[in-house]
């Protein structure tokens, strides 16, 4: 079998979620380097270690007035202490980066949306939601990145509230948003287009699987829909690859070594299992 190369950090830097992941102002090149190192100590599943780089990532981008960077690092910390099992401080983390958030910058929303959909919190997650988009015009129908984060963002609402058909549609609505979004971007690099899989669509049919795999519907549960998508995810990964001018990512570390798992499994290389220590702060 022939191996396919793969870069050290190849699932940590897609972004798909927002416009503002892409052009972060004011970043210092210190915390800038010990974020992606990070980063890249959570992608090969030092979650411990990865904690501590990415507060002291943290602190340094506060003392330098990066706040880019510190917003990033309390993401990346607060899905750090959720593999941890630690929902309390993970919660906490992102309730502060929510108010704290620069206008226009939703990836901390985001990310608290899909924090309170894994903990059943539908309510929660529903009004978190729709303030974080109430400013944008026609949010879910005009096409545009908030349209295409707002109904993934909706979905998972609809899911943990355990409406399944629903979550289907609006990811099928949010996938047809971002395939009308690829074609209309003339910026958009083709080597970002693989088969179906492109920059904007990426964690939606990430998402979209894992619907598949875990669904109670038998008319939505499909395990060989799930391994097809995964199929189609694993072989266009490496285009999607962000380069490092491109700004920091947002972080959803659980799945980033859900797709790490499947990259190692298609190659038959080697994938530690995460190493995570036990208490909560």
């Amino acid at each position: 079998m022939t191996r396919r190369p793969r870069r050290t950090l190849l699932i940590a830097a897609v972004v798909v979620a927002s416009a503002t992941a892409r052009v972060l102002p004011a970043q210092s090149s210190d915390a800038v380097v010990q974020w992606r190192a990070g980063r890249a100590l959570a992608l090969r599943g030092q979650v411990d270690s990865a904690l501590r780089t990415l507060e002291q990532a943290g602190a340094g981008a506060r003392t330098a007035g990066d706040l880019a960077t510190e917003h990033a690092t309390r993401r990346g910390r607060a899905d750090l202490w959720m593999l941890r099992g630690c929902v309390d401080s993970a919660t906490r983390i992102l309730r502060e980066a929510v108010t704290a958030a620069s206008p226009g910058d939703r990836s901390s929303a985001d990310a608290f949306v899909r924090l309170l959909a894994s903990q059943k919190a539908v309510a929660e997650a529903r009004t978190v939601l729709v303030k974080a988009y109430g400013d944008v015009p026609s949010v879910g129908r005009s096409i545009t990145r908030e349209s295409v984060t707002f109904l993934q963002g909706m979905a998972a609402v609809e899911l943990a509230g355990g409406q399944e058909s629903a979550a289907m549609a609006t990811l099928n609505s949010a996938l047809a948003v971002a395939v009308r979004l690829h074609e209309g971007d003339m910026t958009a690099r083709r080597e970002h287009a693989v088969s179906d899989i492109t920059e904007e669509n990426v964690w939606l049919l990430f998402d979209l699987a894992q619907l598949r795999r875990t669904a109670k519907s038998t008319g939505i549960h499909s395990p060989r829909e799930h391994a097809r998508i995964m199929s189609n995810l694993v072989k266009a990964w490496p285009t999607l690859d962000v380069l490092p001018d491109d700004g920091v990512p947002i972080t959803r570390f659980a799945d980033r070594l859900v797709m790490r798992a499947a990259l190692c499994a298609a190659d038959g290389s080697a994938c530690p299992a995460p190493v995570v220590a036990k208490g909560c702060p």
